[in-house]
């Protein structure tokens, strides 16, 4: 099987990971032609690490912030130096199993898809398997009717595992200057991909997903979730707002498929949608 490990670039956003990332380094500097690390000014050990392997391995490229740029602005950095026809997010504390990208870049240069969508391992900080998280609705994300991919993952997409997985480029680049990051910002960006096209899944593609605030309250979490968002007065409240109403919007703007039958199909999934998303999130 003819391997397109030089089609990929995977970008790792990157703040004070010293903890895992040697882990996370060593489990995919040999499963992409670059790997780019935007190392957001950490205070701990990253950078040595870093420099480290850039050393070694002439396909990473280490970048360093000389401030915080928040995290945003740090995913979005890797992303943009990206010049091969694929890219992957992948998370400082996380790993890959063995031909992680090699099963789904093979399964993408055989389709017509603007993504592959892995399988998913959680995991503890110290590495023992929680489970495993199968893409149920996968059948969905692979119909020829743009609504229809977007509502599906409106109405089921919980763990946003499929950030992770591996995309066109030149589309995920589009789809990301879309807009500022919000509290669910990788929802509207999964949705905005699967706007564009279809998502295949590829099971045997296995995310081993560091499950890091475990032990987290929801004092705690909402405190993170502030802190990411520079601390704004109602941020979380409006954030979660704007994530509802952007989705909504993705799902209007598809393209119709299938004349009078299809509009009427949108506008039912975009009826739907509404309730789902009320229920989820409210009026407010």
């Amino acid at each position: 099987m003819k391997y397109y490990k030089n089609l990929l670039t995977i970008g790792i956003p990157a703040y004070n990971e010293a903890k895992y990332l040697r882990k996370t380094l060593e489990s995919c500097v040999e499963q992409a032609g670059c790997v780019i690390i935007s190392d957001n000014a950490s205070t701990d050990e990253t950078q040595q690490i870093c420099e480290e392997f850039a050393q070694k391995y002439s396909n990473i490229k280490y970048i360093r912030q000389e401030k915080n740029i928040g995290g945003s602005d740090n995913f979005i950095t890797c992303l943009e130096a990206a010049q091969t026809k694929y890219f992957m997010w992948f998370g400082g504390h996380d790993y890959l199993d063995a031909d992680y990208t090699k099963h789904m870049l093979h399964t993408l240069e055989n389709s017509d898809a603007v993504g592959c969508w892995p399988a998913s391992r959680a995991v503890d900080n110290d590495g023992n398997e929680i489970g495993i998280f199968d893409c149920w609705f996968a059948d969905r994300l692979t119909s020829d009717i743009p609504a229809q991919r977007v509502y599906t993952l409106i109405a089921h997409l919980h763990e946003c595992v499929g950030l992770f997985g591996i995309y066109k480029t030149e589309i995920a680049k589009l789809v990301q200057r879309n807009g500022a990051y919000i509290i669910g910002g990788d929802h509207v960006y999964l949705c905005e991909m699967a706007k564009q096209g279809r998502i295949i899944y590829c099971p045997r593609s296995v995310y081993n997903w560091r499950q890091t605030k475990l032990d987290f309250n929801d004092e705690e979490h909402r405190k993170a979730w502030e802190k990411s968002l520079g601390n704004a007065e109602n941020v979380t409240k409006n954030s979660r707002k704007e994530m509802r109403d952007r989705q909504l919007e993705i799902l209007k703007s598809t393209k119709l498929h299938g004349g009078l039958p299809g509009l009427i199909t949108k506008m039912k999934l975009v009826c739907k949608a509404k309730k789902k998303l009320k229920k989820r999130f409210g009026d407010n």
